[in-house]
């Protein structure tokens, strides 16, 4: 017989963590085919659910719903972030599902991995004693003995932000992907580029960016041409041994192209 515990706050989160190894951390349990045989779950504990607006960022509780983080309002969001959890089922489920189970779901990524990936969104991960910061670029998992504690989310507000989900609309299957490019420009010239794809494996290249960046603008085909090449070099080998359909793969490169295009 399965069972699924609460906790009051995050002390008896780990207590009881600490009390039964076997326990498995859940949030809304909206995207679990079937649940762990003993669970705890994190909806209720007010600590985890907070949001808090800064300037320049976004602090957000993992056990926060898409519901309540689409509440902020899609002027205060950055919009591939606003049009991501706009796209994700529909309003009851987004009400129940969390963002911390949106990131730590294992296996294919969710929804959201990329356009939070492409803001450089960055995981607090804490432990009954220590408390460490990890980028969402080098997250696999949570530690063992570890919570995700807090999702921060950089408030970025580019001239070109492209947000696409890729396969079938409201469910995910080995065909689902989302795609998100950020790009910004300064005295015709591009200072700032993000692209970044997760589904059924995660890409994103620093060293791809910082080539790209710097093309004077605005960009000719021959640009395009010599970018669209290194784009998919790039890609070609992040996703070697990969699980990656044919039709998954041109759809990125189709939607790479005609973001850059957005810049001609």
């Amino acid at each position: 017989m399965k069972s699924i515990l609460f906790a009051k706050n995050i002390s008896e989160l780990f207590f009881q963590l600490k009390s039964n190894q076997e326990l498995t951390v859940v949030g809304g349990c909206t995207q679990l085919d079937e649940l762990p045989e003993k669970s705890i779950s994190t909806h209720g504990i007010s600590e985890l659910s907070q949001i808090t607006r800064h300037e320049r960022f976004l602090n957000v509780g993992p056990a926060a719903t898409l519901g309540q983080i689409l509440a902020i309002g899609q002027n205060h969001l950055p919009s591939v972030l606003y049009e991501a959890l706009l796209s994700i089922a529909n309003p009851i489920i987004r009400n129940m599902a969390t963002i911390g189970g949106n990131i730590c779901t294992e296996g294919h990524k969710r929804t959201l991995f990329a356009p939070l990936l492409a803001l450089d969104t960055s995981l607090e991960l804490k432990s009954q004693t220590e408390t460490s910061i990890e980028p969402l670029q080098t997250f696999k998992k949570v530690p063992e003995g570890f919570i995700l504690s807090g999702i921060r989310i950089p408030l970025l507000y580019p001239e070109v932000s492209i947000f696409r989900r890729i396969g079938p609309e409201h469910t995910i299957t080995q065909n689902s992907a989302s795609f998100v490019f950020l790009g910004d420009t300064e005295k015709n010239s591009l200072v700032d580029v993000r692209l970044a794809f997760a589904g059924p494996f995660v890409f994103r290249s620093k060293r791809l960016e910082n080539a790209i960046i710097g093309h004077r603008l605005p960009l000719t085909k021959k640009d395009i041409d010599e970018i669209q090449d290194m784009v998919e070099k790039e890609f070609q080998k992040a996703a070697t041994d990969q699980m990656i359909s044919d039709v998954v793969r041109q759809q990125f490169l189709n939607l790479t192209r005609y973001s850059f295009e957005q810049l001609t």
